[in-house]
């Protein structure tokens, strides 16, 4: 009967011997009992069996845990990946696609045969630049000069050619003063060299690598306003620059760089004043006559010939 009584005490604490949380007495009590008692051993073994069995249990959950939390991050990391991916891929297209619609704007409206252009060009505060090409079939002239703002206008050049000749030749003409210079050139004039400003983008008629087509859309920022001019246009942004263009004729209409001169205080380098380039665009479509881009009779003008590639190889020649 005192066994029973010993055995039934020593089981009520084997869990808190097995977690060893008995006091010292207790404790020696109940390995005094386990030395001599199979019964006691036996649960013993049972107790640490089932927690090891719990405990493996546990492992597994928390294991099993961990292993959905690690899934779960990954799934959220390729998931962000994906919507940056998504995001991305919208934006380049977006940007991909206007460029390619304004491009092909561009080249629609020039396929015409006959075309007037003109660029106005602030340069400084009082000197205005002005660039005015007619082409007709191959024909062109093309007229630069400045204008300051007293009105007075001083004429740089006057040239004339035919692209569809198959000698690569323009004509410098200076009227007033009746003299002409025959250039023979290094390379002969296309359309392109005419249109080529207009776009912001490259033309599928300039030479160009397929990558740097599809490299476009990451040096340009794409906005729109309707401020400036009453109607919507698309700012194309570039940095440095920046490119107003007509969203319904693809047309530029202004553009602006940041600083293309600087002015100084005499006899020093300390900068007196930055100029800021501002560009106006103007087009007539159909309206250039033969009158206009008709050389005028070089008779009666005392013209010179002068050859590119003459002067190339002289300055190959004297380059040490």
């Amino acid at each position: 009967m005192e066994n029973k009584t010993e055995c039934k005490i020593v089981q009520d604490l084997l869990i808190s011997y097995v977690d060893d949380v008995l006091n010292k007495e207790s404790k020696k009590m109940v390995e005094s009992h386990l030395l001599e008692c199979k019964r006691c051993q036996e649960k013993v073994k049972q107790i640490k069996m089932e927690i090891e069995k719990e405990d493996n249990q546990q492992k597994k959950e928390i294991d099993y845990l961990k292993k959905i939390r690690r899934q779960s991050r990954i799934k959220s990391f390729f998931m962000a990946i994906l919507i940056l991916a998504v995001i991305f891929v919208g934006w380049y297209l977006y940007q991909f696609c206007t460029i390619h619609r304004i491009t092909k704007k561009i080249e629609k409206r020039f396929e015409s045969e006959n075309f007037y252009l003109e660029t106005i060009r602030s340069c400084n505060e009082d000197t205005v630049m002005f660039q005015k090409t007619w082409y007709k079939e191959g024909k062109y002239k093309i007229e630069v000069y400045s204008q300051n703002e007293a009105g007075i206008k001083q004429m740089f050049e006057t040239r004339y050619g035919n692209i569809h000749q198959k000698v690569k030749e323009e004509y410098l003409v200076n009227e007033e003063e009746k003299k002409a210079r025959k250039e023979k050139m290094l390379f002969a004039k296309e359309k392109i060299d005419f249109i080529a400003e207009q776009s912001p983008f490259v033309l599928k008629h300039e030479p160009q690598s397929f990558i740097r087509k599809l490299g476009e859309p990451f040096y340009v920022k794409i906005s729109t306003d309707h401020k400036q001019i009453g109607r919507k246009y698309y700012v194309f942004d570039f940095g440095e620059t920046k490119k107003w263009v007509d969203i319904q004729t693809g047309l530029p209409i202004m553009s602006f760089a940041d600083v293309v001169g600087t002015t100084y205080y005499t006899n020093t380098n300390i900068p007196k004043q930055e100029f800021k380039s501002i560009s106006q665009y103007q087009y007539k479509f159909e309206t250039v006559t033969d009158e206009d881009v008709q050389m005028p009779n070089l008779e009666e003008y005392k013209v010179e010939e002068f050859d590119w590639n003459n002067e190339v190889n002289r300055l190959l020649e004297d380059k040490p």
